[in-house]
């Protein structure tokens, strides 16, 4: 009986002990450095204070009606000297779209949103003010890249526009080159792109 018991005790000990070679949870934070990343900054005249964010949100038809969608945003950064910069994961700039507010915007009920693309544009083509205001469509997500640098002009100017209650000033955001984009291409009032959700990019 003693041996037996020895014996039993032993074949328990032996699988509460931890294998060696067992895989364990990755770290978050080697997850996180790991990661190819992207810096990504921003360049426009004219918008000192001017707020972006970035929202990465790519999925199917399908996964967005049943709101599976991963979706990922950045931290608010601030133009400065003309230029403002994020370093963000490269997979996260596929879908990507860019919320701005400028200190001049009222109470506007949306959020400005960078055009990539306007209706009738190709990538590549040359975009103007006075082209961009003329705009009924236009898309909120960029194709994304796979480079570690990327500086990507933009243009953001004052407009009037119809807010909550009355016209108030806005703003009119998009690339002067146009870049690669997806879909949808959503309408917009006088180039002006807003949005009071998120962007979900297919």
């Amino acid at each position: 009986m003693f041996i037996r018991t020895t014996a039993l005790a032993a074949l328990l000990a032996a699988l509460l002990v931890p294998s060696a070679t067992a895989a364990t949870p990755a770290d978050s934070s080697t997850e996180r450095a790991a990661q190819p990343r992207t810096t990504l900054t921003f360049t426009v005249d004219d918008c000192e204070g001017c707020e972006l964010q970035l929202t990465s949100a790519l999925g199917t038809y399908a996964e967005a009606d049943a709101g599976r969608v991963d979706i990922w945003n950045s931290r608010t950064r601030t133009v400065e000297d003309g230029s403002v910069t994020f370093t963000v994961p490269t997979k996260r700039t596929w879908g990507m779209s860019v919320a701005i507010r400028a200190p001049w915007e009222g109470h506007t009920g949306y959020r400005t949103t960078l055009a990539w693309r306007y209706n009738g544009e190709l990538q590549g083509d040359e975009v103007t003010l006075e082209e961009a205001v003329t705009k009924t469509k236009a898309s909120a997500c960029w194709e994304g890249v796979r480079s570690r640098e990327v500086t990507m002009p933009i243009v953001v100017e004052k407009v009037r526009v119809r807010g909550v209650r009355k016209m108030v000033d806005g703003s009119i955001a998009f690339v002067p080159t146009t870049q690669s984009w997806l879909r949808p291409m959503r309408e917009v009032w006088d180039g002006v792109l807003g949005s009071q959700d998120v962007n979900i990019c297919r």
